[in-house]
């Protein structure tokens, strides 16, 4: 794209009770592949539950105390015990630009993303109706489509892909249903939900015409009720209102934001696919 990007990152879980106070403990990383093997070296531990820890590196010299993770569990414990944020939906989130238009987040697990990532983002806005709700069709232009549980036919599944479409990116759409009150507002994933598969689903294509497609309530929002938040959840890029893979890191897409990995734009999926056609 010949511009500096920001890769951005979120895995996301609940927090039920205040977590135990951070610990030394010595540890060696990546100690399955040992080319890459780092320690053993001391390391400092934030354990929430029995699934989740974060921890960093041990600083020599240094005292646990003033360490980011020893910060974050504070920040965790009076937020607990005081809370300060109401109960909502909406991710409480800092980012250097604010957008008034309606563009969705977009998050991948970033073990598909390194392949099959997010090249563009397309947000088409239908009429306005009378009573001020309309339709909006966004597309996601991907990198590839590489299967993971059939690896093995990734080759004839591309060449497949080119010949019928002209191109070897996978695109996908789905459709929010935007309305006065965000409440009521939808999204629709016609041919590509993914009910409840996670990442090594591959071929995993839920709420498959004759339409109408179900619409699905919007479960979280970016910031404000205008990003809702979507979850690509599988290899074949299947998507879904809610995340089907707590424990892998997310590729975090904001579209509209300068330093963003994606282009943006506003074609309809009919209008990329003739621009490949053509090509």
């Amino acid at each position: 794209m010949g511009k500096e990007v920001a890769i951005r990152y979120m895995l996301g879980f609940e927090i039920f009770g205040k977590p135990s106070e951070p610990k030394t403990e010595t540890y060696v990383a990546r100690k399955n592949i040992p080319k890459k093997s780092e320690g053993p070296k001391n390391r400092w531990v934030l354990q929430l539950d029995d699934n989740h820890w974060i921890w960093e590196w041990a600083q020599e010299g240094a005292d646990i105390t003033n360490s980011t993770i020893y910060r974050l569990y504070q920040d965790i414990a009076n937020e607990i015990e005081h809370p300060s944020k109401k109960a909502n939906n909406l991710f409480d989130v800092q980012v250097d630009m604010q957008d008034d238009r309606v563009i969705p987040v977009i998050y991948q697990p970033s073990v598909d993303a390194l392949k099959n990532f997010v090249r563009e983002v397309h947000c088409a806005k239908g009429p306005t109706n009378q009573d001020g709700s309309f339709e909006m069709e966004v597309s996601i232009l991907y990198n590839n489509e590489r299967l993971r549980q059939h690896g093995i036919l990734n080759s004839i599944y591309a060449s497949f892909r080119r010949l019928r479409y002209g191109r070897v990116m996978d695109l996908e759409s789905f459709k929010i249903l935007v309305n006065k009150d965000p409440e009521s507002n939808r999204f629709t994933f016609s041919g590509i939900y993914s009910n409840d598969y996670g990442m090594n689903a591959d071929s995993v294509h839920g709420d498959t015409p004759p339409p109408p497609a179900p619409k699905h309530l919007i479960k979280y929002y970016f910031v404000n009720h205008k990003h809702p938040v979507v979850f690509v959840n599988t290899s074949n890029h299947a998507m879904a209102e809610h995340d089907n893979n707590h424990m892998i890191w997310k590729f975090e897409y904001i579209p509209w934001l300068e330093d963003t990995p994606v282009k943006m734009g506003q074609e309809r999926k009919d209008q990329i696919d003739k621009r490949f056609r053509v090509a």
